[in-house]
Parts: C-alpha cells; sequence; structure tokens
C-alpha cells in the first residue's frame, strides 16, 4: 500500500504501486532521483494522473500542484527475487533529498545529529540534535550542505548543549550557518 499526497492537501492510500512492474535498473534510477529516499523509506514526485482526486471532478490538481508517492522498502521491492531485493534496500538506505546526498546521522556520547527530508513539498530538511530524550534543535530549512551538520557538532564539542539550543532559537530568523557562525563567534574568546 503507498500513500499519494499533494501539495493542495489532497491524501489518499492506494494499491497501486508505480515501481511494481519495473525492472530493478529503472526500479533502482527511480530510487536514485527521487524526491527523496531516508530509513528504508522513498517518496517519488509523479505526474499529475496520480493526484489523490483524479477521479472525483471537484478535487482535480491544480496546475501548481506537486503529487508525491511515499512508501517503504517493502512496497519498493515489490515483486523482485531476494538477491535484487537486498540491493535495492541496500539503496533505499542512502538517505537523499532531490539527489542530494544527506550525511549520515553523528553520534557524541548520548547526543545524536541527523539531518532527514522533512514532511512538506519543498526539498528542504530537518535537522536535529537530540541528547537522550531531549531534543536541543530541530529546524527545518532548505539543505546548505554536508558541512552544516558538521558545524553543528563542531560547535557542541566546542561550546556543549546551550550552544546549539542558542543555535535552534536562532536560526529560523537567520538560518543555520549564520546562525552556527554567530553563536560560536560569541563564545569565542577574542584574541587582541
Amino acid at each position: 500500500m503507498v500513500t499519494i499526497s499533494c501539495s493542495c492537501g489532497a491524501v489518499t492510500t492506494s494499491r497501486r504501486n508505480p515501481l511494481q512492474a519495473l525492472p530493478l535498473e529503472e526500479r533502482m534510477e527511480a530510487v536514485r532521483t527521487a524526491y527523496s529516499a531516508h530509513d528504508g523509506f522513498l517518496t517519488l514526485e509523479v505526474d499529475a494522473s496520480w493526484h489523490p482526486g483524479a477521479h472525483d471532478e471537484d478535487d482535480e490538481p491544480g496546475t501548481g500542484c506537486v503529487v508525491l508517492v511515499d512508501m517503504d522498502a517493502l512496497d519498493a521491492c515489490e515483486g523482485l527475487p531476494d538477491d535484487e531485493r537486498r540491493g535495492l534496500a541496500t539503496l533505499l538506505g542512502v538517505s537523499h533529498v532531490r539527489g542530494r546526498v544527506l550525511p549520515a546521522p553523528v553520534e557524541v556520547g548520548s547526543v545524536r545529529f541527523r539531518v532527514a527530508p522533512s514532511f512538506g513539498f519543498d526539498s528542504e530538511v530537518t535537522y536535529v540534535v537530540h541528547d537522550g530524550p531531549t531534543t536541543l534543535l530541530e529546524l527545518t530549512c532548505p539543505f546548505g550542505g554536508r558541512d552544516e551538520l558538521r558545524s553543528l557538532v563542531e560547535l557542541y564539542r566546542a561550546h556543549g548543549p546551550a550552544a546549539v539550543v542558542q543555535v535552534d532559537g536562532l536560526a529560523p530568523r537567520i538560518g543555520l550557518a549564520a546562525a552556527v557562525e554567530g553563536v560560536t563567534r560569541a563564545r569565542t574568546p577574542s584574541v587582541a
């Protein structure tokens, strides 16, 4: 079962699977070029014929609609032999958004830093920093590259959890990179 959702708010579930009849090579290409993949889940952008309300005259897709199909590894691998299934499942483990590979999670003691695709229709990502059950930072924004997660880790190592919480407060207004830079500069003793 796949979930079909549209940026206009229409959502449905369906037994139709856009990958079901494709051979392995085409499925691999669909995963590589997918809207996003993360932790064994795949989101494909599809054409307007997949719109959740395509069969309802009152809910036709608009010209600005973005229609996405969400599925898990079981659906993506449906109908493949075991050896091909393993290869596709491995590829689904490589997190990316719009072809940009996301950095792997980083753990520093009990603190876990990760980047995941957001749930929006705009190719954004969500940066999350957890210290056990406590969330130090959660920010959805455009993906600025692999250095942004690395800079959060370096900030934490140099200045501790309070600095990461400070970035969480600033980043929605000035952006993640500027917030990390500003907090780092503010917490670093000046050399005169």
